[in-house]
């Protein structure tokens, strides 16, 4: 285990290296078409999440799996390819089927709002966990990010996804 000392008259701390796991993630982008008339609820389209993580298994322990969970998209990476990495990229694709529908009132409803975007901030949440392994024992540390979509309205075609009510 590797400890440090600080001593100071009257003060004593002791700093000790634990596991952790940190995850950052950009906003996954959703592509709307334009629909005429009022909707308040949006059906999003199949999105794409890049998370970048950040796995340290402290006390010479060795990352044996990192598994990531986003609604009911599931990955994992095993220790072999862990050794090696000091940041892991995983790209995760969630369903539409997976994505309940968005309250995006008056959004993307008439051809002027073309080219309009708007941010969900925390629509989902990113969960992951970290197991690592030492002679003796095993250890786990979780980490949870909140992840944004950028909802993007453009032109009817077939590239965009119609949105329903």
């Amino acid at each position: 285990m590797l400890t440090h000392f600080i001593l100071l008259p009257g003060l004593y701390l002791v700093f000790v290296e634990v596991d952790r796991l940190r995850i950052s993630a950009e906003p996954a982008v959703a592509v709307l078409a334009v629909q005429q008339g009022g909707r308040n609820l949006v059906h999003l389209p199949e999105l794409e999440f890049a998370l970048s993580l950040s796995p340290h298994c402290a006390e010479s322990g060795q990352p044996e799996s990192l598994s990531v969970t986003i609604a009911d998209t599931r990955t994992t990476v095993r220790g072999e390819e862990l050794q090696a990495m000091t940041t892991v990229d995983v790209t995760m694709r969630v369903s539409a089927s997976q994505l309940a529908p968005f309250a995006l009132r008056e959004f993307c409803v008439d051809p002027a709002s073309e080219g309009e975007s708007i941010l969900l901030t925390s629509a989902l949440t990113a969960q992951a966990s970290l197991r690592c392994a030492r002679v003796e024992e095993q250890s786990i540390v979780f980490a949870a990010e909140p992840l944004d979509i950028r909802v993007d309205c453009i032109a009817a075609t077939a590239e965009a996804a119609p949105a329903d009510d």
